[in-house]
């Protein structure tokens, strides 16, 4: 039987070649079960040990009650709970329903198929509000310090400081860099133009890494806001109309 304990180990490298084997042919003879092991390889992937038995069971139990339920992940064996539960609890980037992941070659890409803003946690802590029909695309080097994201839509970043490894959003033919601030990006589909506004911090707002005639850059401080016209050639910097200097 294919436990969820079995393929921990296999993710592991703990199996006998009986087991490899085992695994290869069950998943040979069950292609729909690709999308879990990529889950549960996930999840493995993820795993930290710096949470509390205590919460790490109930987040546990919290990302079995809010994952749809192709992606349902069973508890079989009871000796597995806290080792499952810790993983979990670094994995609880699904808050509520609406959202969908799906995992291929190393890329990740989440949907907001709601007519609500989601919020999700990337794996460095980075806070999401993803817009309806916006989607959110990064490759599992996301994980190394490669902090870069593909966002189509719209979404507001509270990015986790690190200024080491700085975090950029590409948005149609521009791109945002920061090291760890609130912003706002609007990248419709339906429009080239690109929208940044600034809610603390500053960014630097751009739309090539190679300066020539062609290429705008400028840096954006808290309450201001810029557009990219990429039809245009042209790139604006005003003050945004919604920002609040309070909470």
């Amino acid at each position: 039987m294919i436990t969820d304990e079995l393929l921990f180990r296999f993710f592991s490298r703990e199996t006998s070649d009986k087991e490899n084997r085992m695994i290869s042919d069950w998943l040979a003879g069950n292609p729909e079960q690709a999308s879990r092991i990529t889950l549960l390889k996930q999840i493995f992937e993820s795993s930290d040990d710096n949470h509390s038995t205590e919460k790490a069971e109930k987040d546990w139990i919290r990302l079995e009650a809010v994952l749809p339920a192709p992606a349902r992940i069973r508890i079989l064996q009871p000796s597995l709970t806290i080792r499952l539960a810790r993983i979990a609890a670094v994995l609880l980037i699904v808050v509520g329903t609406g959202l969908i992941w799906k995992f291929n070659s190393g890329t990740n890409i989440v949907s907001n198929k709601e007519l609500i803003a989601k919020t999700i946690i990337l794996p460095d802590g980075t806070e999401v509000n993803l817009g309806p029909a916006s989607k959110l695309v990064y490759n599992d080097k996301f994980r190394e310090g490669i902090r870069e994201i593909k966002l189509t839509g719209d979404a507001c970043f509270n990015v986790t400081s690190d200024p080491d490894h700085p975090f950029t959003v590409i948005a149609g033919s521009a791109r945002i860099k920061v090291t760890g601030t609130r912003f706002v990006v609007n990248a419709p589909p339906t429009s080239k133009e690109v929208e940044v506004s600034v809610k603390s911090g500053n960014v630097l707002f751009y739309n090539s890494e190679i300066l020539d005639k062609n290429s705008f850059r400028m840096s954006l401080l808290a309450g201001e806001k810029g557009i990219f016209y990429p039809e245009l050639n042209r790139m604006d910097k005003t003050r945004d109309p919604y920002f609040q200097t309070t909470p």
